[in-house]
């Protein structure tokens, strides 16, 4: 699990409870741009005569927010076009001349203390007092 995930679900889970289209809405917003930090990051087969190079970078994704009782979530994937994602993202051993390992998981521990304020923000420009 996510180092401090914990901590930002309690924080997301308060506000969610009183502003549920709010807070989907900018944690789709949220996801969009960590989505974006990621593929920055994704490595990139760059051999000569690549089958499909920039494939796994192409294929992440946010999906559409889901509300499960009082649970609001989005998911940031990689597509089905990319079935070796985990072993890419997971092997430190790998080398890759562009991009990196734990490609996705760096830019949620980087965002994570901030997560919460963001989305809080976000919430607030809309219109909602906090």
């Amino acid at each position: 699990m996510i180092k401090g995930a914990e901590q930002m679900i309690a924080k997301l889970k308060r506000f969610a409870d009183k502003y549920p289209d709010h807070v989907a809405k900018a944690l789709y917003q949220e996801a969009q741009i960590e989505a974006t930090e990621m593929k920055k990051r994704t490595p990139v087969d760059t051999t000569a005569n690549a089958p499909h190079p920039g494939n796994l970078r192409n294929s992440i994704h946010v999906r559409e927010p889901e509300r499960s009782g009082r649970t609001i979530s989005v998911t940031i994937a990689t597509g089905a076009q990319a079935p070796y994602a985990i072993f890419v993202h997971e092997n430190p051993d790998a080398f890759h001349p562009v991009g990196e390992w734990k490609f996705m998981e760096s830019v949620i521990n980087e965002s994570r203390s901030h997560m919460a304020d963001r989305i809080a923000r976000r919430v607030h420009l809309s219109g909602v007092k906090l």
